[in-house]
Parts: structure tokens; C-alpha cells; sequence
């Protein structure tokens, strides 16, 4: 049975994986092809981005956000939102299916010993009444196995 929230909504859960790499080869050493098209891209040396980075660094605004120098240069990011159902609450179907992703025999624990950071990240819809995804210990087994921290964030709209 889907979750609903207060308004009566589906519940919507997703996951990302993020890679960043000095090299603009690291996603075809490890994804697989069929997931290259899925991926979102990032240059966060393009024009555009370093002209936004320098706006927002000379902004007089109080609040900011400081745009990190020592990152990678480029981003792509993978997301189950239209691989699995928005409404399934599992993290380890989301996370499973991130990972199937990488071709055999990519290990993320090598990849970041390159110097690839890898971020995974799981977005939970909650209602506001505590709570939230289980992690399972098979969940944590492929974590484990991986070298990756899972990023959990809980939501609530209010009205």
C-alpha cells in the first residue's frame, strides 16, 4: 500500500548517486553504456557556472552560498526517479538500482581511491510525524561493500 501524506499525496522517495571527476572520461570507465544516457552533466568550470560562483561570492546578501573551489571539475549525477516507483519507500530498491548501473567489476571504494568522489544521497517525503526509511542491514552490507555513505534527507511542506 503507497503512503500517503497529510493532503492525501503519495509520498515521493528517490535516490541519487553523484560522481565527480577531474577527468570528463570517469563516466564511460564506469557506467555502464545504457546508463550514460540517464546521466546528468555538470562542467563546474563552464562560463556559466563560474560566472554564478563569482555572483554569488560578491553577493551583499546575508545569506549566501558559497559555491567550494576544491571540487572536481565535473558532476554527473543518476536518479531512480523514473526507474522505480516514486511512491516505494524501500532505500535498498532505489540504491540497488543506482548501483546496477556501474558496470561489473566497478568498485566505487577503487574509484574513489582515484580520486572519484561518489555521493549518494536518498530523499525521503515525510509527513512531519517522525520516522523515516529503514536501513536494513542488507542495505548496509551493500553500502559496505561500495565504501559509500548514504545521505538521508527528510521533507515536510507545510502549508
Amino acid at each position: 500500500m503507497a503512503e500517503v501524506d497529510l493532503k492525501g499525496e503519495l509520498m515521493r522517495y528517490y535516490c541519487t548517486l553523484l560522481v565527480r571527476s577531474n577527468a570528463v572520461q570517469t563516466a564511460s570507465n564506469i557506467f555502464q553504456p545504457a546508463a550514460i544516457d540517464m546521466l546528468g552533466f555538470d562542467d563546474m568550470r563552464s562560463e556559466a557556472n563560474l560566472a554564478r560562483a563569482e555572483r554569488s561570492r560578491s553577493s551583499k546578501s546575508p545569506v549566501r552560498f558559497v559555491v567550494r573551489n576544491d571540487l572536481p571539475r565535473y558532476c554527473w549525477s543518476l536518479t531512480s526517479l523514473k526507474a522505480i516507483e516514486a511512491s516505494e519507500p524501500d532505500p535498498y530498491t532505489h540504491i540497488a538500482w543506482l548501483l546496477s548501473q556501474l558496470k561489473p567489476g566497478v568498485s566505487l571504494v577503487d574509484a574513489q581511491e582515484k580520486g572519484i568522489e561518489c555521493t549518494l544521497s536518498f530523499y525521503w517525503g515525510g509527513q512531519g510525524t517522525g520516522g523515516g526509511p529503514t536501513v536494513a542491514p542488507k542495505l548496509s552490507e551493500l553500502l559496505s561493500q561500495h565504501g559509500i555513505n548514504l545521505k538521508i534527507g527528510f521533507y515536510f511542506e507545510a502549508d
